[in-house]
């Protein structure tokens, strides 16, 4: 019977062996190994004990392998990397995150945070966030998951509706009051449009002729999140969409003004490609999303 259990030191002893003589220092190859120093001259000293014979001069300023350390030095370089290779080979590769895309809008006030309750469950497994304010990069093939707005679930994907899109202008509380004293007060906080089909103020406006809204001044922001922090302040109106902002329309940080929420007829879906391998893993993921 080959007992080799026996007739080898433990591994572990080699590994620390071959990184201390490679990177010419206990304390170098404690820091590669993350360990102690003392693990690592305890680990060398215990293969020392097992060979019955010293492989490095202590006394050197430097370490210095003995006529055995250098002996052993190549053979276990080699034994150590002929073993990572094989392991290498038969190890079954880890599983790639699951990619989702969304529009930055969305994944900021939406999709972080549900992410992150999903993360802490014990479906819970890698996922990479993909954000885009094109909805052209939101299908890509790539993606296996997306959340867009659109009319319908696109030709070429499966679906499932999220929540119908409904427009308000809001601001702080003081924000409101502001307004209510004085409508020429407060700006419409505004933003540059990547998709032709989103609502903006001049849409609204067509669409709500009678609107006390109508003339107020324009300020430009970076963004929709932007718009939002700023009206979060009571530096303006923004025209919010209220079921991405349900957090804060619920906790009064922003409030309704008078117009009231309108469904603009759009909604956010959840869509993802009708075949992918992952689909166990994207299946835990839109239950949690389209439940939560």
């Amino acid at each position: 019977m080959d007992n080799r259990r026996k007739s080898l030191p433990p591994l572990d002893t080699l590994v620390f062996f071959e990184t201390a003589l490679r990177a010419g220092s206990f304390s170098a190859a404690a820091s590669e190994l993350y360990v102690s120093q003392a693990a690592v001259s305890k680990r060398v000293k215990q293969l020392e004990t097992w060979l019955g014979t010293e492989l490095f001069e202590r006394g050197a300023r430097s370490l210095t392998p003995t006529q055995a350390g250098a002996q052993l030095a190549d053979p276990v370089a080699m034994a150590l990397d002929y073993l990572q290779t094989a392991l290498n080979q038969v190890q079954s590769p880890a599983s790639p995150p699951i990619r989702i895309a969304a529009n930055s809008a969305v994944s900021v006030f939406w999709l972080f945070k549900r992410l992150k309750s999903f993360a802490l469950s014990p479906a819970s497994f890698s996922i990479e966030t993909v954000i885009k304010d094109d909805p052209r990069d939101l299908l890509s093939g790539t993606n296996d998951l997306a959340i867009i707005y659109a009319h319908e679930v696109p030709e070429g994907w499966s679906g499932r509706l999220l929540m119908e899109e409904e427009l308000a202008p809001v601001s702080s509380p003081e924000g409101v009051q502001r307004f209510a004293d004085d409508t020429c007060s407060m700006p419409l906080l505004d933003y540059r449009r990547h998709a032709p089909d989103w609502i903006n103020w001049k849409v609204w406006h067509q669409q709500h002729p009678n609107s006390l809204l109508h003339g107020q001044t324009q300020l430009m922001c970076q963004s929709y999140s932007h718009s939002i922090g700023q009206a979060l302040e009571g530096a303006g109106i923004a025209l919010a969409s209220c079921s991405l902002l349900e957090d804060e329309l619920a906790t009064g940080q922003l409030e309704i003004l008078a117009e009231g929420r309108v469904k603009t007829g759009k909604c956010y879906f959840l869509v993802w490609q009708h075949m992918n391998k992952f689909r166990a893993q994207i299946d835990d993921l839109k239950t949690h999303l389209t439940n939560s």
